[in-house]
Parts: C-alpha cells; sequence; structure tokens
C-alpha cells in the first residue's frame, strides 16, 4: 500500500502508532527540532491552542482540546497540514481508560482533503517529551547524575526517556506521586531504563538537593514545589504542567524559558506568565526555546546557572512525528483504509 485511492482515508489505531515508530523517542526529537527550525524561520504557523470546557469547570470537570498546524520544513518542501483533537479527564483513570486519548488527522498537501485519522495518545506523550529532550540537551548539565521527578503517569514516562536521552551521566531518580502510582512507575522506569529510581514520600524528599527537577502532574493552579525546597544556584527546572512551581521562583532564576511566549501568555497558567502580570519577572527576560536550538541564542553557560524552562506544547511536533508514522505505515502497508467518498455531493 504506497499510496491511497481517491476518497480513501487511512485509519491508524494506537498499536499502529507504536509499530511505525510512534513511540522512538530520538526520532520523535528529531521531528520537533525541525520543527522548532521551521517555527522559528517564519515557515510554519501554529495558530494558539483552543480550549473547550463547560462555563464555569473546575480541573476535575476535563476538557478538549483542538489545536493544529501547517509546517513547511524547507522553502522547497510540501507544507505539511495537521489537526489534534485531545480530551483529557482525570477520573478515566479510575474508569480503567486513559486519562488523555484523541486524534490526529492529516491532509494532502496539494488538495486539502484528509488522508490519516491517528490515535494521538502515543504521539502526544511522544511529543511531550521530544521537547525536553531537546531543552535537557541545551538547558541542563550534561554531568547530571540524578533528577527529581514529581508525577508518575504517561507524560512523566516519555519525561524520563528523554532525559536518559539527553544527560548522559543519568544514573538515579526519585519520583513521587500521590498513590501507589509512584511505586509501579520505579519499578518499570527502573527495569526500562537502567536507573536506580527511589518512589519518595513527599514532594520535599524528591527535589531537595537535585540539579534537574521535572514536575507533570493533572493542571492545578497550586503550585505543588516549594522554593525552599530546591538548591539555590547549579539546576535547570522543567514545569510540564501548569502552575506547578511558585511563580516568585521566577526572580531568582538565572534564565526562563519557553517554547513560544505568545503561546504561553494564550494559555495563561504557568509560572512565567503568572510572574510576568504579577510583577515578578520582566517580560523580556522571558526566552523562547527556538534560538537556543538553533544556535542564535547560547544554552547554558555555566554550571551554577538557575534556568526555568516551561512549554506549553506546539502542534507542529504533533504534525510532523504524524506524518512521519503515516508515511512509515504506507510503506508497510499498516492501517486500515476507509473509503469516505465516491463521489461529491450532493
Amino acid at each position: 500500500m504506497s499510496s491511497l485511492s481517491r476518497g480513501e482515508l487511512l485509519i491508524l489505531s494506537l498499536e499502529d502508532v507504536v509499530a511505525c515508530g510512534g513511540a522512538d523517542m530520538v526520532a520523535g526529537a528529531a521531528d520537533t527540532r525541525r520543527g522548532f527550525g521551521a517555527f522559528e524561520a517564519r515557515r510554519a504557523c501554529v495558530p494558539p491552542k483552543c480550549t473547550l470546557q463547560a462555563p464555569g469547570a473546575q480541573p476535575a470537570d476535563g476538557l478538549v482540546n483542538a489545536l493544529g498546524a501547517f509546517v513547511r520544513e524547507d522553502d522547497d518542501a510540501p507544507g505539511l497540514y495537521g489537526v489534534k483533537l485531545f480530551g483529557s479527564m482525570f477520573s478515566n483513570v479510575e474508569r480503567g481508560i486513559p486519562r488523555g486519548t484523541g486524534l490526529l488527522v492529516l491532509f494532502d498537501p496539494d488538495t486539502k482533503v484528509p488522508v490519516c485519522l491517528l490515535d494521538a495518545q502515543v504521539i502526544s506523550a511522544t511529543r511531550t517529551g521530544a521537547v525536553t529532550l531537546l531543552a535537557a540537551g541545551a538547558l541542563a548539565s550534561p554531568e547530571t547524575t540524578e533528577v527529581g521527578l514529581i508525577g508518575a503517569g504517561v507524560n512523566m514516562r516519555t519525561q524520563l526517556v528523554a532525559l536518559r536521552h539527553a544527560l548522559p551521566a543519568l544514573r538515579r531518580a526519585r519520583v513521587y506521586s500521590r498513590g501507589d502510582s509512584k511505586r509501579a512507575f520505579a519499578d518499570e522506569m527502573s527495569r526500562a531504563l537502567e536507573l536506580e529510581i527511589a518512589p519518595v514520600d513527599s514532594v520535599a524528599a524528591a527535589v531537595e538537593g537535585m540539579e534537574v527537577v521535572v514536575t507533570c502532574t493533572p493542571i492545578t493552579h497550586d503550585p505543588v514545589v516549594r522554593s525552599e525546597w530546591l538548591r539555590p544556584r547549579g539546576l535547570t527546572l522543567f514545569n510540564i504542567g501548569a502552575c506547578e512551581f511558585e511563580p516568585e521562583l521566577m526572580a531568582s532564576m538565572d534564565r526562563v524559558v519557553v517554547d513560544s511566549w505568545p503561546h504561553a501568555l494564550h494559555r495563561g497558567l504557568q509560572p512565567p506568565v503568572v510572574a510576568v502580570r504579577r510583577g515578578l519577572l520582566a517580560e523580556e527576560r522571558v526566552e523562547d526555546l527556538a534560538p537556543i536550538l538553533s544556535g542564535t541564542s547560547p544554552g547554558r553557560t555555566g554550571r551554577d546557572q538557575a534556568i526555568f524552562f516551561s512549554p506549553v506544547g506546539l502542534a507542529f511536533s504533533d504534525v510532523l512525528i504524524a506524518w512521519r508514522i503515516y508515511r512509515e505505515a504506507l510503506a508497510r502497508g499498516v492501517g486500515q483504509p476507509v473509503r469516505l467518498w465516491s463521489s461529491s455531493w450532493p
């Protein structure tokens, strides 16, 4: 199956996505790096994320996000189109189904006809880890041997996989989460990544003395990490969720980095945005990641620097990863073609 017939759509399940490289963190990071290059060169269109929630909804009520991107990887390449719809409901775990589920739709560059419908769970987790892999390589000390983790869900698994690739000296981790998920996480990821991972019983125990701390928890407006628990110098903090660190901490950071400041402002939840709005951080001190990845701006310049990184997540990552998977599926004959239409209507 090297191509689809007119009016056909290829459907790829979660298992198909994995079989075609959807969980490959190194490949996902390469896709994401190219996306940041296109984004910096203004060859990408990435509208702000659209969040659908009931009026007056609380975080526990869940949400559905819609986000899309157009990406042209270089001046001679065709532009790639894709849209992701992703639902999140914390109580799903108690029902025995994933907290986050969704779909990605890819559109033919020439005709704008939809050509592929993919399960988005693995792609979303991989792209979240891929950004951390790139940021850690640029912002964290390569001599880091131990990390502190707050959260033990699917996305924290891809965060740790990313750190394993980005930090060659990494040997140990401490992990905290509410309930027993931290113990299952420690057992599973210790074996998978050949790391010593210790579950601990408090946030403070997970982060004290750490050079690198990663937080990835359900959306909350209440910080889970207190500044007093952190070492004052020589650390890199990765805020992957919402407002997981105290906004006051931003004033003591040498550098504050986001993936895109306009997108962070639009979301409005993360510590750099809260700090700027409260007058705790000058807006001009916030840096975007793309110039650091391209070498236009420097990465970490000293072991003693304190650096804060807080990504929103940009849809060009999802789209480029999905297009790589789609091409692999066509080449290998993976997936289920479905005829959507045979003629125009009416």
